[in-house]
């Protein structure tokens, strides 16, 4: 017995929490029902009572614009003309000027139309006699407003003209002549333009008469249609006195039902319950048993229902959840006391290991900086010597011009002496000027080779490149002659840029030096240089007829020891330093096939009207 006790110790405890979560949930959806009644009782009644004041107000306009005309069948009654028409019935100047006063005064009060009636219905004037449709001849015998009219003192009416087929509300009143009833003067007044106030102002508003049809609605597919089906007695009433023409008199699909504690009627506007719902509120309306309705929108109600709702049912949630937080957190002091003290033992030896691994990484990096440090010292090296071999390239054929002046001075000395020998002295300076000039063009040769052996510094300034391509075009035409090489240059002058001379004289050797190699063991030797300023850039383009370059060789030209050339003819720096000296300049060089049949090296450098551009 004790044992089975004890198995179900642990099972109670472990459903423990599932039975206190169920009871909280249970409990916030009964908070989340009685709040949400609340409000929308509140907000119901709210409605309720801003609905009976609007469908006051409506009430107050509509008795107003219907008092508006309630003096003129009076006036049309009284006057003299109205008098002599019915003194002289057969007088056609009697009857002109009937309908000439009907149609002054429907244009003065705005009515639909006046007109008047004998004793048995029959029109004698009308204010349209001289329209369409004229009333004149018609008999309204059948109207319950020309009876009451008669039989009262006073009849009122709404209903479809049978002669025009226009909506309207008519008011008649008897005529008497000489004691008696002789006929009735009505006035048709339009109340559509209510209609039209009620749309205006976003409401939904319909009037109904004693039978139950809605004559008058905001919403016009509303008109001629009732609530309920129709009782027959009221159903033949509508169709003898044609009150509304043809109209089918159908049942508007309107739903009823209440809503929240305190009951209040709530209609909807499609099948079944689909529909918008709408607080229903009616006021009867003094003239001929009609029924004002007014249909308050309940959005807005509903949907501060169901954000009470959802934020009651939130703050329950956050209540449950701080509960659980708050166990969540002693428990988790627990876990991390165990944890805190695991940690610290297990910091205390990755410390000693990540002190180690960091003298290491240390050491490390001193040789690397080393290693970096070297590495550009043998860069900066292999690049002057690539320089250096492409001058001493140069230089062999300077050589040999040199050596013609030279011979040149020999001769002008020997010639000297014999000159002076002979005392002449003017062909002695004229000698001498001629050495001076030779000299001059032996020391220009050999202040480019200087210029080009000495080391650049990293200064940039406004330069052109036009001047520099031309340096190193002089400093290379022994070669060109030597070689039997073509060389031709169309450059736009100038081409100003922001770099380096020395490193500018580089790069123009290096690529001449390499088109010198490709053409020389060529049957037809071409190098070919222009440039020019496009789109506030400058372009050069270096053209030779060698073979060209092949497409697996392309894809490695501007790396570091990659040449084409024999073995010993080359460090496969030339390309890669180019390559290294445009882009310190933000430029780029591109490589293709020249017309000429050989390879196209492309320089594009920013000139300095376009950098300045792309400053502002």
């Amino acid at each position: 017995m004790s044992s089975i006790t004890m198995m179900r110790l642990p099972s109670m405890r472990s459903a423990r929490p599932l039975i206190l979560l169920a009871t909280a949930l249970l409990a916030i959806v009964g908070a989340m029902l009685f709040v949400r009644e609340n409000v929308l009782d509140y907000g119901l009644r709210a409605t309720a009572t801003q609905a009976e004041e609007r469908l006051k107000l409506i009430g107050a306009t509509f008795s107003t614009r219907i008092e508006r005309f309630r003096y003129l069948p009076e006036v049309i009654a009284r006057s003299r003309e109205i008098e002599d028409l019915f003194r002289n019935p057969a007088s056609p100047e009697a009857s002109l000027a009937s309908n000439r006063l009907l149609t002054r005064i429907n244009a003065a009060s705005g009515a639909l139309a006046l007109f008047v009636t004998d004793a048995k219905g029959r029109t004698l004037a009308a204010s349209n006699y001289d329209q369409p449709g004229s009333f004149i001849g018609y008999n309204y015998r059948f109207r319950p407003y020309f009876r009451d009219a008669i039989q009262s003192g006073f009849g009122s009416y709404y209903a479809v003209g049978v002669t025009t087929g226009e909506p309207g509300y008519f008011l008649a009143v008897p005529i008497r002549l000489d004691g008696r009833d002789v006929g009735a003067a009505i006035v048709k007044i339009d109340l559509l333009p209510l209609e039209q106030q009620w749309r205006d102002a976003g409401e939904l508003v319909a009037v109904e008469d004693k039978e139950g049809v809605i004559f008058l609605s905001s919403e016009p597919q509303w008109r001629y249609r009732s609530k309920q089906p129709l009782a027959p007695e009221g159903l033949a009433r509508i169709r003898d006195e044609q009150r509304y023409g043809p109209a089918d008199l159908a049942v508007l699909a309107l739903g009823r039902s209440t809503i929240g504690w305190s009951g209040l009627p709530v209609a909807s506007f499609a099948e079944g319950d689909a529909g918008p719902h709408r607080l229903m509120v009616d006021m009867p309306f003094a003239e001929s048993g009609w029924t004002l309705l007014y249909f308050a929108d309940l959005s807005f109600v509903l949907a501060q229902a169901n954000i009470a709702t959802i934020a009651a049912g939130l703050a329950g949630l956050l209540v449950l959840a701080a509960l659980k937080i708050a166990h969540q957190k002693r428990q988790a002091r627990k876990i991390e006391l165990r944890a805190r003290n695991e940690l610290e033992r297990r910091v205390a030896e990755r410390t000693k290991e990540l002190r180690q691994s960091n003298l290491k990484l240390e050491t490390e990096i001193v040789e690397r900086q080393r290693a970096q440090e070297q590495l550009d010292l043998t860069r900066d090296s292999l690049t002057q010597a690539e320089r250096l071999a492409a001058i001493g390239q140069a230089f062999a054929g300077l050589a040999h011009e040199i050596n013609q002046p030279l011979a040149a001075l020999r001769t002008y000395l020997a010639s000297t002496r014999m000159l002076l020998a002979r005392q002449d002295t003017n062909a002695v300076h004229s000698n001498i000027d001629v050495m001076g000039e030779v000299i001059g063009r032996v020391s220009h040769l050999t202040d480019q080779l200087k210029r080009l052996a000495r080391r650049d510094d990293a200064d940039f300034a406004e330069i052109d490149f036009a001047s520099s391509i031309d340096r190193i075009a002089e400093l290379l035409k022994f070669r060109f002659a030597d070689l039997g090489i073509s060389f031709s240059s169309e450059i736009d002058r100038p081409l100003l840029i922001l770099g380096n001379n020395a490193q500018l004289d580089q790069v123009m050797l290096n690529l001449l030096g390499n088109a010198i190699d490709a053409v020389r063991d060529r049957s037809v030797r071409v190098i070919r240089i222009d440039g020019s300023i496009e789109g506030g850039a400058c372009v050069v383009r270096v053209h030779d007829s060698g073979p060209g370059l092949d497409e697996k060789t392309g894809g490695r030209l501007f790396e570091p020891f990659h040449t084409t050339k024999a073995a010993g003819e080359g460090l496969g720096l030339g390309l890669a330093t180019v390559h290294r000296i445009l882009s310190n300049h933000h430029g780029e060089i591109t490589a293709g096939r020249s017309p000429l049949g050989g390879a196209l090296f492309t320089i594009r450098l920013s000139s300095v009207d376009g950098a300045a551009a792309a400053a502002e």
